[in-house]
């Protein structure tokens, strides 16, 4: 006769938890729910969004042109989306549910069509230009450092698919965005996360110790920059000083293995900076030393023309051999002069050079290597 009863109370029971559910009191329930639940993408049946962008950006020595097939009701539930964490157990430690949060967001599975689209049109580009994987790296990079960044904050971060659509993002958003295309190709990549200077970068493995050795070398994603190496300065005049939290994503194997390369271009950047410096120095008083010759030279001709004109020939000759002797060596410091103005412009042209043609590392090192065999 119990039975029955059971029966009941287990209906009501499940009809309790429906109801709950409908209203999202479920969440919190131990054993009902996860400990904690990240960011999810609910399309949006009907959802609208702006025209997807067509990239345009320079690799190696031309222009790249990119774009994607996007759902608009994976956008508009993206932009919907709750992008934090709900903790029910304390436990969870600030670390795991951060990495949670930008792994959830990165790998929602709403965007792989997205995902499938973006990188099948970089693939095509891959194989008609005869990239290799460092080449093909860099491209999806410079890609996505292309795109103009938009000093936002941390706490509200985008989907990689909004990041896309909207044409702009914050660093967090970027590095999102790259490290979600690095993983899906293979490569070895992780988030880099500095807290105190609110900074997110990505991480690729070189092969050695990487970034203060976290085991990944630094990928600057705000502005088109060299993969491996990191910034001296970012926007605003912040200085990354603390050790990044390390959020590895995905399961990729592939490394990176130009690090050396940038770090050479890197290293002749900074020591032609150095040269640059003193040769300034130099020039200048190499110009003012010509500048107190050429007066000199001035006031001695006017000296001997005034003689030859008032008939003392005698004496201008006998300044001549002094004249022509200030005016030779007038000349040679002139030339002196010239040539290290010459060298001078060579340095600055290369050190130009470098820092605007992160886009062709390959390019940018072989010209490193031929104009400044130093390095």
């Amino acid at each position: 006769m119990t039975f029955p009863l059971k029966n009941s109370a287990y209906v009501i029971i499940i009809i309790l938890c429906l109801f709950m559910a409908a209203c999202g009191c479920l969440q919190g329930i131990p054993g009902l729910t996860p400990p904690v639940t990240y960011p999810v993408i609910v399309p949006v049946k009907g959802g609208a969004m702006p025209p997807v962008p067509v990239y345009q950006f320079m690799f190696q020595d031309r222009s790249g042109t990119l774009t994607a097939g996007v759902d608009p009701g994976v956008y508009a539930g993206a932009q919907n989306a709750e992008k934090s964490a709900r903790i029910y157990d304390d436990k969870i430690g600030e670390p795991e549910w951060l990495a949670g949060i930008y792994l959830a967001m990165i790998r929602d599975p709403a965007q792989d069509d997205f995902y499938n689209d973006l990188m099948s049109r970089t693939r095509q580009e891959k194989a008609g230009a005869s990239l290799d994987d460092d080449e093909y790296l860099e491209y999806l990079a410079v890609f996505v450092q292309s795109i103009p960044y938009e000093s936002l904050n941390l706490t509200d971060p985008k989907f990689p698919v909004e990041t896309f659509v909207d044409g702009k993002g914050d660093c967090d958003d970027k590095s999102m965005l790259l490290a979600g295309i690095l993983s899906r190709e293979g490569y070895r990549v992780a988030l880099l996360y500095f807290e105190p200077e609110l900074h997110m970068a990505v991480g690729v493995d070189c092969g050695d110790a990487g970034y203060k050795n976290s085991g990944y070398g630094f990928i600057e994603t705000t502005n088109i920059s060299y993969v491996g190496v990191e910034p001296d300065i970012l926007t605003g005049g912040v200085v990354l000083e603390s050790e990044p939290l390390v959020f590895p994503v995905g399961n990729g194997t592939k490394t990176y293995t130009r690090c050396n390369e940038t770090r050479t271009i890197h290293d002749a950047q900074e020591v032609i900076k150095q040269e640059l410096s003193g040769m300034e120095s130099e020039i200048d008083l190499m110009a003012d030393r010509l500048e107190t010759m050429k007066t000199g030279i001035q006031e001695t001709e006017n000296e001997m023309d005034s003689l030859l004109a008032g008939g003392r020939v005698r004496e201008y000759n006998i300044m001549v051999m002094d004249f022509n002797e200030k005016v030779s060596t007038y000349n040679a410091q002139l030339r002196g002069y010239r040539d290290r103005v010459a060298e001078y412009n060579s340095r600055a042209e290369l050190y130009n050079y470098i820092l605007t043609h992160a886009y062709d590392r390959k390019g940018t090192y072989e010209r490193v290597r031929s104009g400044y065999p130093q390095a």
